[in-house]
């Protein structure tokens, strides 16, 4: 069974999108030290840049799996690609044009919330979709917000689509409290139990709302409890940032490393993800996974991800976002119940078994496809731009 699968993001700084390929990879490749591997992955996506030799020994590649630059060529020998970017191959891939095509959708945001993104992103994300949907592809939903919204909005068959749920990355690691306020004060110079928020600086992830709502606080509350803004540049982001400057108590630290998260989210008097919208919402598993106290929204996938384990609030009330963060921050109580449920619930979230039900779909692709796809897998082939 040869696998094509998109790591384009996955060696980058990461997004959402870069997070959800490295670890799908990595969970794949840790599948093979339990089972027989019956698979080769034929990754694709690097580019002329991209030290081959380095990468393998990173990921712990054998032999057997191959990296390729650029994008699968009408003849290599396929049986399924993953096309995990919202870009699609230009043209059908497989031995007689046979292989399946699977797509991961994360969310439809572009089309439910046009206004909170860029038009270039919105032409992006909506070709790669009705491209994937015109070549029959299967759908890989990562939450049953994002599967309904591919059925209301595109019409596509629930039998098209299978949900597979992310999970937060093993490298986001749990601390014990005291250790995690110590190296917050070390590492950031923070004396004080914070506020936490995670996201990229884009309109969607409701920044503004949050500040007006941590503006509107005490200001014994703000100066106890500073606010850390957490996430790499967006769009649409100007008034945020001027926002976040007329706070005092207010610090923005750009995109960080998962080490680096793991203290901010063990160290958090609350963590606050009032997203308008969200295909999964990782932050919000991360931040349970380390025992932080969650306050985020009741619109799309977030009810669905958190349950009770989160004070679950309108995202479009700023009063109502203000009142979350002052029961939190006040009730001691309250507090703990979400630092008790969370990591609980965030552990029903695994990369191994969203890597098991990856394989199985694969599996299912294959057998339904209308013809063989590839013949015997030999490590020895070669192909154009393949190491």
């Amino acid at each position: 069974m040869r696998i094509g699968l998109d790591v384009s993001k996955a060696l980058t700084p990461r997004d959402g999108i870069g997070r959800y390929t490295r670890e799908l990879l990595q969970a794949l490749l840790d599948l093979e030290q339990t089972s027989a591997p019956e698979h080769v992955l034929e990754l694709y996506g690097f580019t002329a840049d991209d030290n081959f030799d380095r990468i393998r020994d990173e990921l712990s590649l054998s032999p057997r799996h191959r990296m390729h630059r650029g994008w699968p060529q009408p003849d290599h020998q396929l049986d399924v690609f993953h096309a995990t970017t919202w870009t699609v191959p230009p043209h059908p891939l497989g031995a007689d044009n046979s292989a399946r095509l699977l797509f991961t959708c994360y969310d439809l945001t572009f089309l439910s919330h046009p206004e909170h993104h860029t038009l270039d992103n919105k032409i992006h994300c909506l070709t790669g979709l009705l491209r994937a949907n015109l070549r029959d592809a299967a759908f890989v939903a990562i939450s049953q917000s994002t599967s309904h919204a591919l059925q209301h909005h595109l019409g596509i068959a629930p039998e098209r689509i299978q949900l597979i749920y992310p999970a937060a990355s093993p490298a986001i690691a749990p601390l014990p409290r005291d250790e995690a306020r110590h190296r917050l004060r070390q590492q950031f110079g923070i004396e004080d139990p914070p506020i936490v928020t995670v996201g990229t600086l884009e309109p969607r992830k409701n920044l503004s709302r949050l500040l007006d709502a941590y503006g509107g606080l005490d200001a014994s509350l703000r100066m106890a409890h500073p606010l850390l803004v957490v996430g790499g540049g967006g769009w649409k982001n100007q008034a945020i940032l001027e926002r976040c400057r007329e706070l005092a108590t207010v610090h923005l630290l750009g995109q960080l490393e998962d080490e680096e998260l793991s203290v901010l989210y063990s160290a958090a008097e609350v963590f606050a993800y009032p997203s308008l919208a969200e295909g999964f919402g990782l932050p919000v598993v991360e931040a349970m996974r380390c025992g932080a106290p969650v306050l985020t929204s009741n619109v799309s996938s977030l009810p669905e991800i958190a349950g009770d384990a989160a004070l679950l609030i309108d995202p479009t009330n700023t009063v109502a976002l203000r009142e979350g963060l002052r029961e939190l921050l006040e009730n001691d109580d309250r507090r703990q119940r979400l630092r008790d449920l969370g990591p609980a619930c965030a552990a029903t979230f695994s990369w191994a078994e969203t890597a098991r039900q990856t394989l199985d779909l694969y599996r299912r692709l294959i057998a339904d496809a209308p013809s063989a796809a590839a013949g015997p897998v030999d490590s020895a082939e070669s192909a154009e731009g393949a190491v």
